[in-house]
C-alpha cells in the first residue's frame, strides 16, 4: 500500500478526509512540512500492534 502524502496546510484543509482514508480504507499517510516529513498518521491498529511488539522486544531485553 502507497502512502500518501500531505503537507500541513493539507492536513489543516482535509483533516476529516485524511483520518477517514486512514481510518476506513487502512491508507497510512506522511505530513510534511517544507518537504521534510514531520509525522506518519497509520490506523489505529497498525500503532497498538507497533507497541504490543515493542513491549515484547523489550521484555526480551530485560530477561537476557
Amino acid at each position: 500500500m502507497e502512502t500518501r502524502t500531505y503537507t500541513t496546510i493539507d492536513l489543516r484543509k482535509q483533516m476529516g478526509e485524511i483520518l477517514d482514508r486512514t481510518r476506513i480504507a487502512g491508507e497510512p499517510a506522511a505530513i510534511t512540512r517544507k518537504g521534510k516529513t514531520l509525522a506518519y498518521l497509520v490506523p489505529a491498529e497498525w500503532f497498538e500492534h507497533y507497541q504490543q511488539l515493542a513491549e515484547g522486544a523489550s521484555a526480551n531485553q530485560d530477561a537476557a
